[in-house]
């Protein structure tokens, strides 16, 4: 029987295996390096646009129902009975004399919760409360913005919270109050007593969790179980920037004096039709005199961490804000224009 021999790889060959088997390794490595960072990159993104309009969803809805109060989208209904006087919506303007007790109600601004003719309000930059931001303080050049409504469900009088007295049949009947027994019978469906909603949400420079990390935060009128007290709690962390436009319609000048018409003087137009006809800061007067219909607000989220090897140079330009980073933080900027469901009402033209 012939004995076959038996031969192996000679060292050329062995090298050119060793080489070619070298190269399908370094591709292999390189392609899922590549499809790692592909897969990061595209989570962070999803994940940064999942929290802007997360952002969007909370604010979107409390902005659609600003200035519901109870039964009433007329602010000129709602009064509040100090000391025997009625003190009406003209007279619980920020800027005119505090109508409250209790304290509480002016330890952020004096009648930053009853001036409910601005359903809506915002600060263009600054901090316009007197009491504080928290989380570091409000991050520089970021807005504010203010939401004053009624809460939608019906619930029982309580003196730890500040409410509403609410009649279905007379608008005018919108009564404020404070105590454990309403101001009136309580008729389901027809008359009933709302919760008084005071939000205010704004950027603040360090997270509950993180120095250094922005989040949004909210600063609301609340309870704290035996009275109405002010509870500041953080949203989402990772938001970057707030900025805020007013659709307003500013009023017609009937009377032909350079100014929309005002025969109450009360610093409100008198004839508007709820068509938003321009969009402004909300610092313009136009965003306190006139009848805010639609709001236009911009969200930017930046990443929780550096990217190595990325570096964001591109310039953010949105609301009058031009930001350019230079960092390696990655950002998304999203916006949203929201239509009120109850846009203050006046006479119309």
């Amino acid at each position: 029987m012939k004995r076959l021999k038996q031969r192996g790889f000679s060292l050329i060959e062995l090298l050119v295996a060793m080489a070619i088997g070298g190269f399908l390794i370094i591709g292999a490595v390189t392609l899922q390096s590549q499809t790692r960072k592909t897969f990061t990159v595209n989570e962070q993104s999803a994940r940064l646009q999942e929290t802007a309009r997360y952002v969007i969803s909370v604010i979107e809805p409390e902005i659609q129902i600003a200035g519901l109060f109870g039964f009433s989208n007329n602010p000129a209904g709602a009064h509040y009975p100090i000391g025997g006087v009625d003190k009406f919506a003209s007279d619980m303007r920020i800027g005119k004399p505090s109508v409250s007790p209790p304290a509480v109600l002016d330890s952020c601004g004096v009648n930053y919760v009853l001036d409910v003719s601005q359903t809506l309000q915002a600060d263009n930059g600054v901090w316009s409360m007197s009491c504080t931001a928290l989380g570091g303080g409000k991050s520089p050049n970021t807005d504010v913005l203010m939401v004053r409504r009624s809460g939608l469900a019906n619930v029982p009088a309580s003196a730890t919270k500040f409410q509403l007295f609410t009649s279905r049949l007379v608008s005018t009947n919108q009564q404020l109050f404070l105590g454990n027994t309403p101001p009136g019978p309580i008729d389901p469906g027809l008359t009933e007593v709302r919760d008084i909603v005071f939000q205010a949400y704004y950027i603040s420079r360090n997270s509950d969790a993180r120095t250094g990390l922005p989040a949004l935060r909210l600063k609301q009128l609340g309870t704290d179980g035996t009275s109405p007290s002010w509870i500041d709690q953080e949203v989402i962390r990772g938001v970057e920037d707030i900025q805020v436009e007013f659709g307003v319609d500013p009023g017609e000048d009937k009377n032909f004096d350079g100014v929309p018409d005002d025969a109450a003087a009360d610093g409100m137009a008198d004839l508007v039709n709820a068509d938003p006809k321009l969009y402004v800061a909300p610092d313009n007067a136009y965003a306190k005199s006139g009848q805010i219909v639609s709001v236009r607000f911009w969200v930017r989220v930046r990443a929780e961490e550096p990217e190595q090897g990325y570096k964001d140079s591109r310039t953010y330009s949105y609301a009058g804000i031009n930001f350019t980073p230079n960092d390696q933080y990655r950002r998304v900027v999203m916006s949203r224009t929201v239509f009120l469901r109850n846009s203050r009402a006046f006479t119309k033209s």
